[in-house]
């Protein structure tokens, strides 16, 4: 995922009517593909992405370059490529974690989101993964840094529905949400145990507790319901 800002005021230059396309290269600056990026909003309406889906070859040091026409270029980005990521990578066995649902305290205390839905509390991870496919997001919608936890989860609580046989567990990243102050808040025990670096992340498990796919900050609605389709039963 890529942002591009403008240069003097830092604001947000991406836009649904330009596509871009980013140059992977290697450490010296050879290039090794070029990729379109699809533009995802964030913030419905007011700010958004570029996602772009690439190849990484294997574990290196890689260069990005995007040229996204009248918005100009960027880069070149250094990439560093891992074999062993911080975060539970795919493919992976899902941390079986023991979070908290409604049995523990109320829907408030559980999320900040606005507007909860509670069955995304009914379940603690390691629960829903041993019961089945599963969903699961680490979100803060008050305190996200980002600003996209709200967008993201909001997304995923409009499709679950459409998938009865998936469980779906919202995780809120902190544990004390009702503090005043951003230096006050504790993370709650599962963000450390899954190697999450940032907010929000989604992870799709299958019926085997594997994890199938994961997303970072933001996903288009047809790369969220292409990775549940593929663990649904």
């Amino acid at each position: 995922m890529v942002g591009i800002l403008d240069p003097e005021t830092n604001e947000s230059l991406a836009t649904a009517e330009v596509t871009p396309v980013a140059t992977l290269r290697d450490g010296i600056g050879s290039p090794l593909g070029e990729y379109s990026g699809e533009f995802v909003w964030t913030i419905p309406d007011v700010r958004g992405l570029y996602v772009f889906n690439v190849e990484i070859p294997g574990p290196a040091t890689y260069q990005l370059t995007i040229d996204a026409g009248e918005l100009g270029e960027l880069g070149p980005l250094g990439l560093v490529a891992s074999d062993d990521p911080i975060q539970v990578a795919v493919g992976e066995e899902a941390p079986r974690s023991d979070t908290r649902t409604l049995d523990d305290a109320p829907l408030e205390d559980l999320t900040s989101d606005l507007d909860p839905d509670p069955s995304f509390h009914e379940l603690t991870v390691a629960e829903a993964i041993e019961a089945g496919p599963t969903v699961v997001i680490f979100a803060t919608p008050a305190w996200c840094t980002s600003e996209s936890c709200g967008p993201m989860l909001d997304q995923v609580q409009a499709v679950a529905d459409d998938y009865p046989g998936v469980n779906f567990v919202h995780v809120e990243v902190y544990e004390n949400i009702h503090v005043t102050d951003f230096k006050d808040l504790i993370l709650v025990p599962s963000v450390e145990e899954w190697g999450l670096p940032t907010e929000p992340w989604l992870f799709v498990v299958d019926g085997d507790g594997v994890v199938a796919s994961s997303f970072e900050g933001a996903l288009s609605d047809h790369e969220l319901t292409e990775a549940i389709d593929e663990v649904a039963p």
